[in-house]
């Protein structure tokens, strides 16, 4: 089965690379920090490759709000679908590849 061409955009794919390994998600400021514009992000959202979530935070007496950028199953199948299109020689299929963690999600994870 082909794959839509306008996932594979070079910056989406880097995000969802990005975001891949992080089980918690990347905050938008550290997204923006790598270079990933917010129209970007919405597109990923639009998608259905990525969710958005807010949460609140304290730190050094100040409260605040971020977003929080997760990829989702969608956006791993894509990657995945990805990587086994690159891998594919001469019409032959390479086996998929899971781009997912093998450390469990529900483990404790640094944040980005």
């Amino acid at each position: 089965m082909p794959t839509p061409r306008h996932l594979f955009k070079p910056e989406r794919h880097r995000a969802l690379e990005l975001l891949a390994p992080c089980g918690h998600g990347c905050t938008e400021t550290t997204m923006l920090a790598h270079g990933f514009s917010i129209d970007m992000m919405v597109e990923l959202i639009d998608l259905g490759l990525a969710t958005v979530q807010t949460e609140w935070f304290v730190a050094g007496g100040y409260q605040g709000e971020r977003a929080r950028v997760r990829i989702t199953e969608a956006g791993r199948r894509a990657l995945s679908d990805q990587f086994a299109a690159r891998s594919s020689v001469n019409g032959v299929q390479a086996p998929k590849r899971r781009i997912a963690s093998a450390i469990p999600s529900k483990a404790v994870r640094p944040f980005l």
